[in-house]
């Protein structure tokens, strides 16, 4: 039997997802439950928080998994540089899993930020969940990266990241893509295709060009 928290985080993702977060009311969400309005004010205060607490209940399980993945690389090599291409698969095959538990996720998120008049706020609450995930990889990729500037391995992660999660959100895209263009890759054997894409662009031209511009701008002023 699960608790009332539960039944109400479970009816309100339901709903969001189908309906969209505006329409899923209160009361579609406390009569889906099973519960009176009192149970959401007593455990959310309000449906702005119950919302935050269903997006971190949602992108709880990639959260788990993006730490284990990357424990799994990292253990044993606290003091050594970890292997670049290990950091980057650590990172995209639970996006990738993810994507394939959760074909519904992108809708899910789309339907909540629609919700927020004030976009910021959405982005707020999505930087807060996946605050912890991001530093703890950005310090692997400088670990496994010495060669460069930390601005330059930040830099080049935020470009990473922004590949990655398009690559989830347009898997669909991705595997039409292959087939257009006459390729047979098996899941496995795209995710080392996309390692070694992502590695090459880390690893490219070891002279860190963001200091080389910096410096010449100085200098013609």
């Amino acid at each position: 039997m699960k608790d009332t928290k539960t039944r109400i985080l479970d009816a309100a993702e339901r709903l969001i997802t189908e309906f969209g977060a505006e329409k899923a009311s209160l009361r579609k969400i406390t009569d889906e439950a099973g519960v009176n309005l009192a149970a959401i004010n007593y455990h959310f205060g309000s449906k702005n928080n119950m919302i935050s607490a269903i997006m971190e209940r949602f992108l709880a399980p990639l959260s788990r998994e993006l730490h284990q993945s990357l424990d799994r690389v990292l253990t044993g090599v606290e003091n050594e540089v970890p292997e670049l291409k290990a950091v980057i698969r650590a990172y995209l095959t639970p996006l990738l899993e993810f994507s394939l538990r959760c074909p519904d996720h992108q809708n899910f998120f789309i339907q909540i930020y629609r919700y927020y008049d004030d976009k910021d706020v959405f982005m707020q609450s999505i930087r807060g969940i996946v605050e912890k995930d991001i530093n703890y990889y950005a310090q692997a990729f400088l670990k496994a990266l010495p060669q460069f500037s930390e601005q330059t391995v930040l830099l080049r992660l935020a470009f990473f990241r922004n590949t990655a999660f398009g690559i989830m959100e347009g898997d669909c895209v991705m595997e039409e893509s292959i087939g257009v263009l006459g390729l047979d890759l098996e899941r496995e054997e795209m995710i080392e295709e996309m390692v070694t894409y992502a590695a090459a662009g880390f690893r490219a031209d070891a002279k860190d060009k963001l200091s080389t511009i910096k410096n010449g701008e100085k200098n013609e002023s």
